[in-house]
């Protein structure tokens, strides 16, 4: 992607990023704890597992910021990106009155943002909507 082409780059909160990040050591130091009390071995890898599923989803899943430009949506998580293009969108919208949540043209959900976004942001996002007929409901 073109450095001209990247038009903005809106972050996800703070805390949410710290508190995912801090979520997966957590567990594997439960799971160490576990270990070390003789605890049942069902409990230990039960922790273990977790530890593992949610250090993935973290790594591979969860949105650390979103760049918008003409290409379409860029989810920027730590080990991957997804572009999601504006020809395959259906709607943006934001449930409970925070967030953003993308639904495609195939009716799947993508998680975009968990927090408010400001004017600026949203009138970024009304205008490239509206010029992709691309469904709002903000």
């Amino acid at each position: 992607m073109r450095p001209e082409a990247l038009e903005a780059k809106l972050p996800e909160s703070r805390l949410r990023i710290g508190l995912s990040l801090l979520t997966p050591p957590s567990l594997l130091a439960l799971v160490w704890g576990a270990w070390a009390v003789q605890a049942p071995v069902w409990v230990t890898a039960g922790l273990l597992l977790l530890a593992l599923f949610l250090g993935y989803v973290v790594a591979f899943d969860f949105s650390t910021a979103l760049q918008i430009d003409s290409e379409g949506i860029h989810r920027l998580c730590l080990l991957r990106r997804e572009t999601l293009r504006w020809e395959d969108i259906a709607a943006i919208v934001q449930p409970r009155r925070r967030g953003l949540i993308l639904v495609t043209k195939d009716r799947k959900r993508r998680i975009l943002l968990d927090r408010r976004l400001d004017s600026v942001e949203l009138d970024l996002l009304r205008s490239r909507a509206q010029e992709r007929d691309v469904r709002l409901e903000i």
